[in-house]
């Protein structure tokens, strides 16, 4: 590099022929003067110096947090559980009282039953109380029961589709001297004229009246169930009568036949008499029934011949028609 000082140095350049001169100024950096300045500068850096202030004490571990559960709304207190000692004992107390007092219900009820069945003979149409909400009848209250089937044998006149056919093959019978009774039964107007305990019986006591030129045919005939309303003393007339009303259907049959009565049956007549004489019963037709049933049984005592017995038989058929009209 050539000084400055030393001389200045000039540029011709020839323009289109023609000379030009230029000078130029140049500035040129010494290099170590650079050096210099950047030693002076580390060395006013190192004056000023930087203190490090470090920590003393140890380091310490970092904390350790613990979760914590946040409950809104009120605190609510845990409920200490009691736990009775006596826990197990009671229960089993419990269970030797409980199966005590079903056995005791239970045996009860067996012997009940067991007492129940040793009486009497069945009636011919058993009873059944299904008491619901009574009803008022007179000074007593009427409930539910239910009657089975009725049975027994009879002498049929006839069948008829309309009540008014039947009523007047009736007033002929009666201008004959003939008892009969009329009893309704699915849609239909039966005509009886007679009734005996068995089959066998009505069929000859069907004879006996054909001579006489009335045609019957023996047949079994059936009343079915029905739930009726009755005061607890009409419920114990209609058991004992349909057990005494078989009795005499048997006597007065075979007195139509024979022209006596079967005195070894007396004693049980006129037990079963004295029994449903002191019922009190209210319904009209149950009272019809207490009337028909009554009067057979005396005249049954009472009877000496056929015609005694025709009569008998009369009151058997009025007790069937009352029975057959209950409600």
């Amino acid at each position: 590099m050539v000084d400055k000082s030393k001389g200045d140095k000039k540029i011709s350049i020839k323009i289109n022929g023609e000379s030009t001169d230029f000078e130029e100024d140049y500035r040129v950096h010494d290099w170590k003067l650079g050096k210099k300045e950047t030693a002076a500068g580390e060395e006013k850096l190192e004056d000023q110096g930087f203190d490090w202030i470090l920590p003393d004490e140890a380091p310490q571990p970092p904390k350790e947090y613990k979760k914590i559960n946040y409950v809104s709304g009120k605190k609510v207190k845990k409920k200490k559980s009691f736990k009775n000692p006596f826990h197990h004992s009671v229960n089993l107390l419990m269970s030797i009282i409980g199966a005590v007092v079903v056995g005791a219900v239970l045996g009860f009820g067996t012997l009940k039953v067991i007492t129940t069945t040793d009486g009497g003979a069945v009636p011919a149409a058993s009873l059944q109380d299904k008491t619901e909400a009574g009803v008022a009848e007179g000074s007593e209250t009427a409930s539910v029961v239910g009657l089975k089937e009725f049975s027994t044998s009879v002498l049929q006149g006839g069948v008829f589709s309309s009540q008014e056919t039947l009523t007047a093959m009736q007033d002929t019978l009666t201008s004959k001297g003939i008892t009969s009774a009329s009893i309704e039964k699915d849609g239909q107007w039966f005509l009886l004229l007679g009734v005996s305990a068995d089959l066998e019986t009505a069929k000859l006591l069907g004879e006996d009246m054909k001579k006489g030129g009335v045609e019957v045919y023996a047949k079994d005939f059936q009343l079915g169930s029905k739930e009726v309303k009755a005061t607890k003393e009409e419920k114990s007339f209609l058991e004992k009568a349909s057990g005494l009303y078989a009795i005499l259907a048997e006597e007065s049959s075979s007195g139509v036949l024979n022209g006596k009565a079967n005195e070894s049956a007396s004693e049980t007549i006129e037990s079963g008499l004295k029994e449903i004489e002191k019922f009190n019963v209210q319904q009209e037709t149950i009272v019809e029934m207490k009337e028909s049933v009554a009067n057979a049984a005396k005249q049954t005592l009472a009877m000496k011949t056929s015609e005694d017995a025709a009569k008998v038989q009369g009151e058997l058929l009025g007790y069937l028609e009352s029975y057959s009209k209950l409600q």
